[in-house]
């Protein structure tokens, strides 16, 4: 018996409209029907059919970051139509591919290496103790949906 295997897509969303510090409001259910939508959009049928189990796992809406399971071989429709996205709930956004892993633990890696160049990176900018302490605090936790 052959199981069934999973791709991970690490996704940063970013809203054009909003500065980069401030969270995105997108709900999971959302984001897997809009990319329903498209895939079925672009790739008819045979797309939806083949998505299969399409889950968004896990969002970060400080640092903008999604991760999304779905099958193996599958996931190429997926990282496909991710930058033809430009909605997130109503409002204008791109949709960038970071990462794609064949492990929940590669990409929770990812993201830690990840995340820790976005407090290097902005860090700076704040005066505080408590501001920083926060901002360490609300990127590195990691909440499910």
């Amino acid at each position: 018996m052959v199981r069934v295997k999973h791709r991970y897509i690490l996704v940063q969303i970013r809203c054009n409209d909003r500065p980069e510090s401030e969270p995105v409001s997108i709900s999971s259910a959302a984001l897997q029907s809009y990319i329903r939508e498209r895939v079925e959009k672009f790739y008819g049928d045979f797309g939806v059919a083949s998505l299969g189990r399409l889950n968004v796992i896990y969002f970060n809406a400080k640092t903008h970051l999604c991760i999304v399971q779905t099958r193996h071989g599958a996931h190429r429709f997926i990282t496909s139509i991710l930058p033809l996205l430009t909605l997130a709930d109503k409002e204008s956004a791109r949709y960038r591919t970071l990462y794609v892993g064949a492990t929940l633990q590669q990409c929770h890696k990812y993201i830690i290496k990840y995340q820790q160049h976005y407090i290097n990176k902005t860090i700076g900018s704040y005066r505080g103790l408590v501001q920083k302490q926060k901002l360490i605090e609300d990127v590195t936790k990691m909440k499910p949906l």
